[in-house]
C-alpha cells in the first residue's frame, strides 16, 4: 500500500539524480510472491484501493490505484493545508475527500468507486487550487487508464501484462511534466 509518508522529496545530487524516492518498503513484496509480512490490513485508509477494501487479493494494479489516490490527495488536500501556491481563504468549503476515510471499508470503497466515474471525478479536480490546473489533464488520463468504462466502471486488474497499465501512466506523467516545464514562470 502506498501512502503520502512513503514519498520523500530528495535533492537530486544526493539521490543519483532522482528528485523523489519511495521509502519504508519493509512490507513490500514481489509480484506473484504471496502475502507480505503484514499480519493485518495495512495502509492509510484514504489511499487503500477499492478491491483491497473489499478484501479482494492484492495486485500490482491496486498499488497504481493507491499511488493515484496519493497524487489526488496531495493536489486537492495537502496543497491547501501547506498553503502551497494557494491561500486557505480560497479553499473549497466542502471537501468531498472526507468520504475517503469516513465510515466502514464498504462505505469508503463505494465512495471511491463513485468518484472515479468521469462526472464525479470532476468534483475532485474542482478541489485543486488554480495553480494545479496544469496537473488535471494527467489526472484525467490516469483515471481513464485505471478505471476504464465498459458496460460499467472497471476496477479489477486486467489479465494483460503489467506494462499495459504502467506504460501509459508513466507516459501521461512524463508528458504532463514536459508541458509544465514549458509554462511561463
Amino acid at each position: 500500500m502506498l501512502e503520502e509518508a512513503h514519498l520523500k522529496d530528495q535533492e537530486p545530487k544526493e539521490a543519483d539524480g532522482f528528485r523523489g524516492i519511495l521509502i519504508d518498503e519493509d512490507l513490500a513484496k514481489e509480484i506473484g510472491s504471496g502475502r507480505s509480512g503484514a499480519r493485518h490490513q495495512t495502509g492509510t485508509i484514504e489511499f487503500i484501493a477499492i478491491q483491497v477494501l473489499q478484501q479482494i487479493a492484492h495486485t500490482y494494479r491496486l498499488d497504481l490505484e493507491s499511488f493515484f489516490y496519493v497524487l489526488l490527495w496531495m493536489c486537492a488536500r495537502r496543497t491547501w493545508e501547506k498553503k502551497f501556491e494557494c491561500k486557505l481563504i480560497d479553499r473549497p468549503k466542502r471537501n468531498i475527500l472526507t468520504k475517503w476515510y469516513t465510515g466502514s471499508f464498504d462505505d469508503i470503497a463505494d465512495a471511491n468507486k463513485g468518484y472515479m466515474h468521469e462526472d464525479d471525478f470532476e468534483k475532485i479536480l474542482m478541489e485543486f487550487p488554480q495553480a494545479f490546473d496544469c496537473v488535471k489533464p494527467a489526472c484525467k488520463k490516469i483515471r481513464g487508464i485505471l478505471f476504464p468504462y465498459k458496460k460499467g466502471l472497471l476496477i479489477g486488474t486486467p489479465s494483460d501484462p503489467p506494462e499495459k497499465l504502467y506504460d501509459p501512466i508513466i507516459e501521461a506523467l512524463n508528458s504532463q511534466a514536459q508541458q509544465i516545464k514549458q509554462l511561463p514562470k
